[in-house]
């Protein structure tokens, strides 16, 4: 392998990246490492899916009243909700709980995914795992009910610690990460 070559823009030279993002969200990245002068590679590790079902999730956004906060751990999330409340004609529903309805976010690109569709975001974790969304939560939860939105397999961190800080924590599964069909093909 050459080595790689950085010059005082900081562009990349003779330097190969692997890119295991989703394919709907490889291209923003891999065009910036190109764009640095990187060879990109775009092989997803995953790829983001449906639910086999949405009863689950569509019944806790028919009771959005019912909650005090909502936790959303990723972009893929926001994404999966909002497409879920279109289809529910419910898109107005949440918008108009703003302010009532407080919000969670795991990170600043949930964040942004939220507030792009018109929401405010109450808190933000200096940390972007679980336990930080637990520190930043845990006094404000007893006795609140709240919604986690994310994939069907996940840590159960949040839910857990919420739990013990008193909170009734409804978790409910917007989409499912699964390795892609081409990522099994090369394995075998």
């Amino acid at each position: 392998m050459k080595k790689a070559k950085f010059h005082r823009d900081g562009a990349l030279t003779g330097v190969r990246v692997l890119v295991g993002r989703a394919k709907h969200q490889a291209g923003a990245l891999s065009k910036e490492l190109r764009k640095h002068g990187a060879t990109v590679i775009e092989i997803p590790f995953i790829e983001i899916r449906e639910p086999k079902s949405f009863k689950p999730l569509d019944a806790a956004l028919k009771n959005l009243t019912t909650y005090d906060w909502l936790i959303l751990t990723s972009v893929n999330g926001v994404e999966a909700l909002w497409g879920r409340l279109g289809k529910l004609g419910a898109t107005r529903a949440l918008r108009k709980l703003d302010g009532t309805l407080r919000i969670a976010a795991i990170g600043p690109a949930t964040r942004k995914a939220i507030e792009q569709r018109g929401l405010a975001v109450n808190v933000v974790p200096k940390e972007y795992v679980a336990e930080s969304v637990v520190r930043s939560m845990r006094a404000k939860v007893n006795g609140k009910r709240v919604l986690l939105v994310r994939a069907k397999v996940a840590r159960d961190v949040i839910p857990r610690e919420l739990r013990r800080a008193g909170a009734h924590v409804d978790v409910v599964e917007a989409y499912e990460t699964v390795i892609p069909n081409s990522s099994i093909r090369a394995q075998e």
